[in-house]
């Protein structure tokens, strides 16, 4: 008789720890997701960095202007 007061106990018990389990696997999954986002930030925050150091930014500029268009005169300032 015992057995049966027990029995609904240890399966909320059980539900319990079950419960607990996922709380933490959710909350390791939304860690491990946020420093993968931050980590991909910084990286991408790096390879700006390293573009604009060794001047493929300025280049990229130079190719944009209206200069390498071979306008001159009223053509070049309307497309500055």
């Amino acid at each position: 008789m015992q057995n049966d007061v027990f029995t609904p106990c240890s399966k909320v018990l059980r539900c319990l720890k079950a419960f607990a389990a996922e709380e933490a696997a959710q909350g390791t999954l939304e860690y491990a997701l946020a420093t993968m986002a931050i980590l991909s930030i910084v990286l991408g925050i790096a390879a700006i960095w390293r573009a604009a150091e060794a001047g493929v930014l300025a280049r990229l500029v130079e190719r944009a202007t209206s200069h390498v268009l071979g306008g001159s005169g009223l053509f070049d300032i309307a497309l500055y």
